[in-house]
């Protein structure tokens, strides 16, 4: 993902000029207050913001996964395993249970009615999703909120063995310890700092 001179404005608030290279396999930690541009970066990124400047590129092979984006895929009625299994018409019963059964989520759970999840629960499903997907790029904006601690070391413990390109936007300083990354970057006042 490239920015270019990338310039955005929403209302009162300035993003930019900005110019950002995120690399195949970069572990971008994305820190910065809130309201000081992170969520405008990341739309800028992944193509979903219309710019007022400069230019925005995504690399034709990425396959962008979100947590956000995905957890939002099971808050009906219907039962978490069949929620799945539509999502990735690809994979049989058997692998949509064993592939939840490695994130926590039990025959209890796929069972139950999606929307009956807690948040926990639901984020697990979208990180089970977004592997059965193949992502190549992972976003995670906040994944910790809504968490129990058993929940952030199985996050944890997912990003550790993830290979491809992971932007996490996190105010949690915990997993900003305990997640490998080789880039920080912070924003403040929609400008953009390497650290």
């Amino acid at each position: 993902a490239t920015l270019r001179a990338a310039v955005a404005r929403r209302g009162d608030f300035a993003f930019g000029p900005v110019d950002l290279q995120i690399d195949w396999a970069d572990r971008v930690a994305i820190t910065g207050a809130n309201g000081a541009g992170k969520s405008t970066l990341l739309a800028a990124l992944l193509g979903r913001l219309e710019l007022d400047g400069g230019s925005a590129s995504l690399g034709s092979g990425v396959v962008v996964g979100e947590v956000d984006q995905a957890r939002g895929l099971f808050l009906g009625g219907e039962p978490l395993a069949d929620a799945f299994a539509a999502a990735v018409p690809e994979f049989t019963p058997e692998e949509v249970r064993t592939l939840l059964a490695k994130f926590g989520l039990k025959a209890v759970h796929v069972k139950r009615p999606a929307g009956t999840l807690s948040p926990g629960e639901r984020t697990r499903a979208a990180l089970a999703l977004l592997q059965a997907r193949g992502v190549n790029l992972l976003v995670l904006d906040e994944p910790t909120n809504h968490l129990d601690l058993p929940a952030i070391e199985q996050l944890e413990a997912a990003l550790g063995s993830y290979t491809g390109t992971l932007l996490l936007v996190t105010h949690d300083r915990r997993m900003l310890d305990t997640v490998t990354v080789n880039r920080r970057i912070e924003v403040r006042d929609g400008r953009v700092h390497e650290l």
